[in-house]
């Protein structure tokens, strides 16, 4: 009966031990002004960033309206038309006389990192002007470029947008750095997004189910322990929120590591069946879209934009990191979508190589800002001028081949 007594006596105390230290920490924690993160809410709009919102049919998308200035990497004023494009208003009726370009993409593609006037495609709807094949016509370069897409959302832009406007020409602008991981569901982390799978006819078709993915299960890296605890709790506890908030730091720093050790791998023939099957559904969305385009009697061009791992203007760089990496050939998967190109019979612009040699014999950087990592991340402004031009180049000869049915 002692031990008994004894024994609800420490269990008391250290139960009140244990309250009186919770009670300590939340009022340190508010005394000091040290702030966490809420728990994840039960509905969460799907945005990347304040110019984005959720889409229905593929995951986010540009708002129609949005403005303001960004400054997280490079430096712009950001202004999304009334049809959810970043560029200026266009007519879904093309005028007469036009020849018409949508260039679908990501980020390198949306390119909010520069001033509109700046990009690559504000640039070429310039320069296109002076074709010698377009001599009296009028040049629209049309943006659908979203942050964070794949070549999944890309091909339901094609559907869902882009047709409306009536195109002459369809670029598919592809990143090596991440296209191929953001249309796998086993690598890509953000679960909140289409995936096209093939069905029992080995037919490609969209899988919609992210549509019924609570917010909790769309991203392990964004999501954490706490926020599998009540909502009552978490959101009234500092203790809980700074525990969140030091989780998902940490997470942050996993999935930098963890990305780039995959981007080494999109530098590589395939290690694995997960793999393997990435680069199958890649290459089938591709050739899916170009058959699409042509079926609607419009011209397609791929475009490859190459990581910034292979384009660093130091060749003592790349060459340490060939061999840290055991990298066999660094274009690798461009030269593999070029022969993608070659058996499927279209078009196909590699960047990475053509920008190589240009940062190597200018020593600068084509990505990164002074507000950012050198040589890193996305296109700057001479990055821009610079595909502007190639691009520019290549459709200027592809427009003698393809007159003159590239007006209609």
């Amino acid at each position: 009966m002692i031990k008994l007594k004894n024994w609800g006596v420490n269990l008391g105390l250290t139960l009140g031990s244990l309250v009186l230290g919770v009670l300590i920490g939340e009022i340190g924690l508010r005394v000091a002004g040290i702030e966490g993160y809420q728990r994840i809410g039960d509905v969460v709009d799907s945005a990347p960033t304040i110019f984005h919102a959720s889409d229905r049919d593929r995951g986010w998308a540009l708002k129609p309206g949005a403005s303001g200035n960004w400054r997280n990497e490079g430096e712009s004023f950001v202004q999304i038309n009334s049809q959810g494009l970043r560029d200026r208003e266009h007519n879904k009726v093309k005028p007469k006389n036009t020849l018409r370009i949508a260039v679908l993409g990501d980020s390198f593609t949306e390119a909010i990192h520069v001033p509109m006037e700046r990009t690559f495609w504000a640039k070429m709807e310039n320069s296109l002007q002076k074709c010698s094949s377009l001599k009296g016509k009028k040049v629209e370069v049309i943006n659908f470029g979203v942050q964070g897409y794949g070549t999944a959302q890309e091909l339901i832009t094609l559907r869902k947008k882009v047709w409306d406007y009536n195109p002459d020409i369809v670029i598919l602008a592809f990143f090596i750095g991440n296209d191929l991981i953001n249309n796998s569901p086993q690598l890509e982390q953000d679960r909140y997004r289409p995936f096209f799978v093939y069905d029992k006819n080995g037919k490609l078709v969209a899988d919609m189910s992210f549509r019924n993915l609570p917010p909790i299960d769309r991203n392990r890296y964004a999501v954490s322990i706490v926020d599998r605890l009540p909502a009552w709790l978490v959101n009234n506890s500092r203790i809980l929120q700074v525990g969140k908030k030091v989780e998902l730091d940490f997470k942050k720093r996993q999935i930098s590591d963890n990305f780039t050790a995959m981007v080494f791998k999109n530098l590589k023939e395939p290690e694995d069946q997960t793999w393997q099957e990435a680069w199958r559904v890649t290459e089938d969305l591709i050739v899916l879209m170009r058959d699409e385009v042509v079926e609607k009697k419009a011209d397609f061009l791929l475009v490859t934009i190459g990581d910034p791992l292979q384009v660093q203007p130091d060749p003592l760089l790349t060459k340490d990191l060939i061999q840290q990496q055991n990298i066999q050939d660094l274009f690798y998967a461009d030269k593999r979508l070029q022969k993608l190109g070659d058996r499927a019979g279209f078009p196909v612009l590699n960047l990475a190589q053509p920008f190589q040699t240009y940062a190597q014999k200018n020593k600068v950087c084509l990505h990164g800002f002074d507000n950012a990592l050198a040589c890193r991340g996305h296109w700057n402004a001479e990055g821009h001028q610079l595909a502007a031009k190639i691009i520019t180049e290549k459709l200027c000869e592809r427009l003698k081949q393809i007159q003159p049915k590239a007006v209609k």
